[in-house]
């Protein structure tokens, strides 16, 4: 992970999507940063914007993540205003992580209604 330059808004989308990712893989940022190579400070620096990834970097992340590289560049449109992904809970993370493993698609429908129900009351 390199810092020579100062990180910008893409390093901020960037880390923001790497956090987004690792959080719904469930995995630590602990257990990342070993996977990587470099330590969970380093990484928490990338996570947060405040220090520039490097490609190869970039690269072993979505390898430890079991991803596509192309996933960290999600927000991030030529042209078109960046929008960092908002953080979300762990209760929200882990409802994402289970929703879609549910088999009926009624199901599914009546607990985004559910939610969205509760959400506005």
């Amino acid at each position: 992970m390199n810092n020579i330059n100062p990180a910008s808004e893409v390093d901020v989308i960037i880390g923001s999507n790497i956090r987004r990712i690792r959080e719904f893989s469930g995995v630590s940022k602990r257990g990342l940063a070993k996977a990587v190579g470099v330590s969970w400070s380093q990484l928490k620096k990338c996570e947060d914007g405040a220090r520039r990834i490097s490609a190869g970097s970039l690269f072993a992340v979505a390898r430890a993540l079991n991803c596509s590289i192309d996933e960290f560049w999600k927000g991030i449109e030529p042209g078109e205003p960046m929008v960092a992904l908002p953080a979300h809970s762990d209760d929200a993370i882990a409802v994402a992580t289970n929703f879609d493993r549910i088999p009926s698609p009624t199901h599914r429908k009546a607990i985004a209604r559910l939610i969205a129900t509760l959400a506005r009351s």
